[in-house]
């Protein structure tokens, strides 16, 4: 027998130990990661019935859930005029339908991504609910893929839509305008899509990247693709389920995706003109942003009190941008008004002049440039085989004096030739025998050059090195074009994406691409079908399928002093 004070004191230090561990709790060790999606216990009515008539299914998982009932996460074919309500009771999902089933009719309720465990996140992938109002489960398929029309690469996760040939209330192209369409799938990372249970019909296919969530082609932004002609469906060789069976409610072909046809989705260019922006870039020159290359401008000054010239007007090398240079003293503010062809734009006022401040926010004197200035083009290295130094000043001159202009290399002093290359005598190049991997400094004497406004500049020097072409490749690709003989723009992209230089094909030969610098090339080649020198989308209403586009199947690496030779037959 223990001493009463004995028990006491052990029982004291028992419960600090209890309380230390109590309050420093470590981290429990637990099994693996729980990565499998959730399973399918029971579907009621079952998956696969047929004779359909109940208001209401209930499909239990073997674990608690989250469901996304967003109408890009679920979807029902062939749609319904209300939406079917889905909720969720713990492990089971329920849907309620809020219309009246049509008779006769297979349809197939599409879960995407919608379904998942609650605790990891896991989703059950694809997972499709199918019954029939009628006797029988249709059981044919259309299977296919969508890729990029500009680039090749596999489109994921847009609508692949069905209109049934049976519609003859509406003109038939009209449908995806108009009407929803009779299936809808999505198509998968890879771009692939496949439409099950199908009824034995023709069909109309397009494929949405639905941006309003309506099934609907009603945005300007959104993309589109569209089969040619009408598509017939084919016998779906998958195992058919057993729809008395828990563990068989999913066909084996969900996985699947053999392609039958390739689709190009693109964007319509918006055919309607407009002016994106206008703005005073520098005293006395301003400039008109359109939309698209106008066919036919015409920018008329109004309320003006004279017929004498007021501006000088040039384009950019993309034919969408007009710059204006007045050339007369005006008023306040211009009013000009601007037409495309027939077509009335805009009428737009400006102030010819503004306040313009220096690089600390301080305003230059009465907002004027001090200087005419120039910018260069290349700067730094000089490719000289395939470039021309290039100067472009920032207002078309009218005096110029070209005879103390020099290039100085090492102790020598050269006489360059320098000419202009434009009617408005605003860019001019400068040219002579160079040598390669060597440095120049060009001097510009102060007043040189004078512009039409009065403005003249300080002596302007430009440091450059010309390249040594040991230091860049070549690249000869042999181009066979007789299987698809046809005229061909062969682009030549960096790895960043940006089209280096191009070359016309209307046969099958040499296309040589020189003194390229060294990196990783792809090899693009559009198939130029109106002879425009550049890609072109497509139409939807007109059916013209955007031009196609061809890509050599392997990297190009271009290196320091080397050739490089490819064959690659179209």
């Amino acid at each position: 027998m223990y001493p009463r004070s004995v028990i006491i004191a052990l029982f004291l230090v028992l419960l600090s130990v209890f309380l230390y561990h109590c309050a420093n709790p470590v981290t429990p060790v637990g099994g693996p990661k729980d990565i499998t999606p959730p399973q399918v216990l029971e579907c009621l009515p079952p998956n696969y019935s047929t004779l359909f008539s109940s208001p209401d299914i209930h499909i239990t998982f073997d674990e608690f859930l989250a469901l996304k009932s967003s109408g890009s996460e679920i979807f029902i074919s062939p749609p319904l005029p209300e939406k079917p309500d889905f909720k969720l009771r713990g492990k089971t999902v329920v849907v309620d339908f809020a219309d009246t089933l049509s008779p006769n009719t297979t349809y197939i309720i599409s879960f995407g991504k919608s379904v998942s465990d609650i605790t990891e996140g896991n989703v059950i992938d694809g997972f499709r609910y199918v019954f029939s109002t009628g006797t029988y489960i249709d059981s044919l398929m259309i299977s296919g893929e969508v890729i990029n029309a500009f680039d090749d690469k596999p489109v994921p996760n847009v609508y692949a839509e069905l209109y049934s040939n049976s519609v003859d209330t509406l003109p038939f192209d009209s449908l995806p305008y108009l009407v929803l369409p009779s299936y809808i799938t999505q198509t998968n990372e890879q771009g692939k899509f496949k439409f099950q249970n199908l009824k034995n019909d023709a069909y109309k296919l397009v494929v949405l990247d639905d941006k309003s969530g309506d099934f609907i082609y009603n945005m300007p932004s959104e993309k589109i693709a569209f089969a040619d002609s009408l598509i017939l469906p084919c016998r779906d060789r998958s195992p058919v389920p057993d729809s008395t069976s828990n563990d068989s409610v999913q066909p084996a072909s969900d996985t699947l995706f053999p392609v039958s046809i390739t689709l190009r989705m693109f964007e319509e260019i918006d055919s309607t003109q407009d002016i994106q922006r206008s703005e005073l870039v520098m005293n006395n020159l301003f400039t008109i942003i359109f939309k698209y290359p106008p066919r036919n401008p015409l920018i008329t000054r109004l309320y003006q009190d004279t017929l004498q010239e007021w501006c000088m007007t040039e384009y950019s090398s993309k034919m969408d941008t007009v710059l204006l240079f007045t050339t007369i003293e005006v008023p306040d503010t211009l009013v000009l008004e601007v037409r495309d062809g027939s077509s009335f734009l805009d009428t737009l006022t400006i102030a010819p002049t503004r306040e313009i401040k220096d690089k600390r926010g301080k305003k230059t004197e009465e907002g004027v440039p001090e200087q005419l200035t120039v910018v260069w083009k290349p700067v730094g290295i000089l490719n000289y085989p395939k470039k021309l130094l290039t100067g472009v000043l920032s207002y078309p001159v009218s005096e110029y004096d070209f005879s103390g202009i020099l290039l100085i290399s090492g102790g020598d002093t050269l006489k360059p030739v320098v000419e202009f290359k434009d009617p408005l005598l605003r860019r001019f190049v400068v040219t002579t025998t160079w040598k390669e991997a060597t440095s120049y400094k060009l001097l510009i004497p102060d007043s040189a050059f004078i512009s039409y406004n009065g403005l003249s500049h300080d002596t302007v020097f430009h440091s450059f090195q010309t390249i040594n072409p040991r230091d860049v490749g070549n690249l000869t690709i042999s181009l066979d074009i007789t299987g698809r003989p046809d005229t061909y723009v062969v682009q030549l992209i960096s790895d960043k994406g940006t089209m280096v230089e191009e070359k016309t094909m209307n046969e099958s030969g040499q296309i040589k691409f020189a003194f390229i610098a060294p990196g990783k090339y792809t090899i693009k080649a559009i198939l130029d079908s109106n002879q425009n020198q550049r890609w072109d989308t497509g139409n939807y209403l007109k059916k013209i399928q955007p031009e196609e586009v061809f890509f050599f199947p392997k990297t190009v690496e271009i290196r320091g002093n080397w050739d490089v030779e490819e064959e690659w037959r179209l």
